[in-house]
């Protein structure tokens, strides 16, 4: 049985229950306390007292084909004491208003992370619009490199990806590579989460990508 079989089996089930303690509630009293307040009696006084609770929140617990309520806490326990991983898969479910919980072995929680990391690629890839290309020549400056840099920088900002290739010195690859390490530190001053992926390096020359980033948030952007 799949987990969202399991979860609108369980929706249904809380629904009855839900519309049963309804019901009995209205038959006891039509002014019953709200939820997390307390009302008793004084003995010594007669008075009505009016006590507020603490309101521990509840979770939805799934763990194989059960699913339980209980708080996050004792799903805590629970987890260890079984050794399984405990994993949030919703922040709010939108039937229950609560947030839904698995428990997980360490080969499943491994798979649903894979999942999980796929899905972002793809849905990365589906934003990328396409690529740009950066030639560099390795007796750039360091002025016309930051000018090149900024005009990536705005490819990134559009999401396009940017194939690069540094052109270095005929046997020399460490003129290359210094050009590499000040692309890499020139996107991390900028505290821009872009991606220097692929690299290759062919006898002086060197090629990479540089993927459309997370943005943080800045001003000048």
């Amino acid at each position: 049985m799949s987990l969202t079989s399991v979860l609108q089996n369980f929706r249904v089930l809380s629904t009855r229950h839900s519309l049963k303690c309804v019901s009995v509630a209205k038959s006891l009293s039509s002014k019953a306390p709200p939820q997390g307040v307390l009302k008793k009696l004084d003995p010594d006084t007669g008075k009505l007292q009016i006590k507020k609770t603490n309101i521990v929140p509840k979770i939805t617990l799934v763990s194989g084909d059960n699913v339980s309520i209980t708080t996050l806490q004792e799903a805590e326990k629970l987890s260890k004491r079984r050794d399984l991983k405990l994993v949030k898969i919703v922040d709010v479910d939108a039937k229950t208003q609560r947030p839904v919980y698995q428990l997980m072995t360490g080969e499943e929680y491994h798979a649903e992370d894979l999942k999980q990391r796929e899905k972002r690629k793809e849905e990365r890839q589906k934003n990328i619009k396409g690529e740009k290309v950066l030639l560099l020549n390795c007796r750039i400056t360091q002025h016309d490199l930051t000018i090149q840099l900024k005009k990536a920088l705005k490819w990134l900002h559009k999401m396009y990806e940017v194939r690069v290739v540094i052109s270095g010195a005929h046997g020399n690859v460490e003129v290359a590579e210094k050009i590499y390490s000040s692309i890499d530190q020139f996107f991390k001053v900028e505290e821009v989460d872009a991606r220097l992926v692929q690299k290759r390096t062919k006898g002086s020359d060197i090629k990479f990508q540089i993927t459309p980033p997370a943005y943080k948030e800045r001003k000048d952007l």
